[in-house]
This record gives C-alpha cells, sequence and structure tokens, in this order.
C-alpha cells in the first residue's frame, strides 16, 4: 500500500500590525485598528514522490530514468516559495476585496507589516503565481469567483512550479493581539510515461495529456474542466544518465532487457477528476494520455491510453510500458520491479495492486 509522505515545504511568518493612529493604508473612514495581528503561513506539501518513485523506478537498473526524472521536477517540489498573493474580503462590506498584498519571497521565512482595520475577513491566497507564467489570477475582486486559470489556449504547456493556495476565515479584533494559523497547499500534479523501445524504431515521440482540470476555484478549493484544454509534454532526455559501461536494465518482472535508452515524457499541470465519467470498451477513463510514435520509416503511430487512476494535487504518477514494431503502445502490469537475486515474483497481482492504464486505442499510420 503506497501511503503519501508528508514534508513540510516551508513557513511564512506575516505580521499585520497598526497604529493607534488610524488605517490610513487601508481605509481613512476606519478608526478601529487592532494594535497587532500575527499570521504564520505555511506551505505544506503531502506528496507520494519518493514513494512513487521507489514503487515504479526502485531498481538499480532503473537509476539513468529515475536521476532524469528527479531532475526535471527538481523545479517542481520545492522547498521554498517565490511569491505570495494575499486577498482579504470583508464579511461586513458584502464581501468587498478591502486588502491586497503581494510580497516577493525567494525563501522559506519572512516577516512583513501591513495596517489593516478591525473586522471579518475570509483570506484567499496563492503562492509561486508568478513562476508560472502559463497561469494567472483571475476574478480577484470576487470572493466566490477568484480562481487560478491555465491560458486559453487550446493546448497549454507545462507549469514550471508548484502553485500553491489556501484559505481562511480570520475575525480581526479591535486592539487586540491576535494569532492565526494558514496553511497552503499544493493544487498542481505531475505525471511521467516511460517507455522500452527496444521493439521498434523511434524518430520521435510526443504526448498530450487530456481530462485534467483547466482551472481551481480557491475558495470553494475546487476544480473546474470546461474548457477541455490538452497539456503538452516534455520530452526527457536520458542520455545524459546512463553510467559509464551500463548497456541494458532489467524491467518488471518479465525480466525483459532494455538494450536502448529509454524514452521518457513529462508534464505539470492541474489534477484530473476524482472518478470516472466515461467507459471506453470496459475501461474506465479519468484522463486519457495521447502518445505519437513517428517511426523511422516515417509513419505516425497515435495510442491513447485511458488512465483509469485519478492524478491527484501533490502527487507524481509514472505510467510504464512497451512500444510495439509498429509504434503501439502496451501498458507494462501492475508489479514491484525486479531485484536482481530478488527471487521470483509472483504472477498474479494483489487485487489492490491495480494498473493505472485501463485500455489503449490504436491508430496506425496516424
Amino acid at each position: 500500500m503506497i501511503r503519501p509522505a508528508s514534508v513540510l515545504v516551508s513557513v511564512l511568518s506575516l505580521v499585520v500590525a497598526a497604529s493607534l493612529s488610524g488605517c490610513g493604508l487601508i481605509d481613512e473612514r476606519v478608526e478601529n485598528c487592532p494594535e497587532e495581528t500575527t499570521m504564520d503561513f505555511t506551505m505544506n506539501l503531502v506528496s507520494n514522490m519518493v514513494v512513487e518513485l521507489d514503487d515504479k523506478l526502485g531498481s538499480v537498473q532503473d537509476r539513468p530514468v529515475r536521476a532524469a526524472l528527479e531532475d526535471y521536477l527538481k523545479p517542481v517540489f520545492v522547498s521554498t516559495v517565490h511569491d505570495v498573493d494575499l486577498s482579504f474580503y470583508d464579511q461586513r462590506r458584502r464581501h468587498e476585496r478591502t486588502v491586497h498584498l503581494t510580497e516577493v519571497m525567494d525563501a522559506e521565512q519572512k516577516v512583513f507589516t501591513v495596517r489593516i482595520p478591525a473586522s471579518d475577513y475570509v483570506l484567499a491566497g496563492v503562492a509561486n503565481l508568478s513562476k508560472v507564467p502559463n497561469v494567472s489570477l483571475h476574478y480577484e475582486e470576487d470572493e466566490r469567483s477568484i480562481a487560478l486559470e491555465q491560458g486559453s489556449s487550446s493546448k497549454v504547456s507545462p507549469q514550471a512550479t508548484a502553485l500553491y493556495s489556501a484559505r481562511r476565515r480570520i475575525l480581526v479584533q479591535d486592539a487586540e493581539d491576535q494569532h492565526f494559523d494558514v496553511y497552503f497547499h499544493m493544487v498542481n500534479a505531475a505525471a511521467a510515461l516511460v517507455l522500452n523501445q527496444d521493439s521498434c524504431e523511434v524518430r520521435s515521440i510526443r504526448a498530450e495529456y487530456e481530462g485534467l482540470a483547466d482551472a481551481f476555484r480557491v475558495v470553494d478549493s475546487a476544480y473546474s474542466f470546461d474548457r477541455h484544454a490538452v497539456l503538452k509534454t516534455d520530452v526527457i532526455d536520458v542520455t545524459p544518465y546512463l553510467e559509464v559501461g551500463t548497456k541494458a536494465w532489467v524491467y518488471d518482472e518479465f525480466w525483459t532487457t532494455w538494450t536502448k535508452t529509454p524514452l521518457m515524457v513529462c508534464a505539470v499541470g492541474f489534477p484530473s477528476a476524482d472518478v470516472s465519467t466515461e467507459v471506453i470498451g470496459t475501461a474506465a477513463k479519468i484522463w486519457t494520455i495521447n502518445l505519437y510514435v513517428t517511426l523511422a520509416d516515417g509513419s505516425t503511430t497515435r495510442s491513447d491510453l485511458y488512465i483509469g487512476k485519478p492524478l491527484k494535487a501533490a502527487q507524481l504518477m509514472i505510467i510504464k510500458g512497451w512500444l510495439m514494431a509498429d509504434g503501439s503502445f502496451k501498458p507494462s502490469p501492475p508489479h514491484k520491479p525486479y531485484y536482481p537475486g530478488g527471487g521470483p515474483i509472483d504472477p498474479d497481482p494483489s487485487p489492490s495492486d491495480t494498473s493505472t492504464v485501463c485500455g489503449v486505442s490504436v491508430r496506425l499510420n496516424w
């Protein structure tokens, strides 16, 4: 059983202070202000990344592939926050946004000060937004609609790093020291496809992910899927990570040998839905990987991989499989990796160890 590992990413401290003379930076008409209100902002990442790497790329022979993927994801599962964007919506003023703060951090902890009137607020915050240019904050003035949205293009690029979001009800009282804890959580995820190309001659590959969310509503903590955007992937070159003298890798319980360098694509984006809304043949589909393989003769094969397991926020999913002679995809069965000297592997997987790939549709000469 894979259990997510809790990792404390960073702790930010925001001191909100006001003098007794007034709150001029916020609203000159407000006379009653707190002397000091302290808020601790904590970035929480509950990730399965290490567990997923150990499970899917855990053998000695998989080290080059694992190292390449770890380097790609290094800017994503980060331990620091670059910037924060905070909106305070006054519940006593028809949910009007009366305070808006932005701060460049580039650190795990920082303190800054602002004057704020005593009132009842809903705080909506996002972090690392400036590091992800193809995602922007929309409808900031409306508490019920504030959202992180991808670009309007039908095909979007992978997100460059982790995005975080927080919401909290905060009652700031007059002339009273207070302390609030606000927790930010990662709202995007990563998925990688690892391919054995021994059975065919590949000229190039590309892949796209469909069925992932295109926006995240901050106050509702809910994803939307209205635009049906397609997420492009990056091709990761494993060659620089090959060890001197390495010529082959052992791959899962079939003990199949990789004599060619494995192929890999990966992307970071918003998660999928939690449950399937469609069945393709007998396979439940939550989201899809469209894989395009161009062979040495110039022909291209498209394989649509129907993924029946949800891609969740702060999670990494790794899918492994083979490319057949015609460029089509065959998924790896859901077994533990083979470890040399580890003895035979039970050919029957446990009921709980089910494959993430539920079905594949292939179109030759696409």
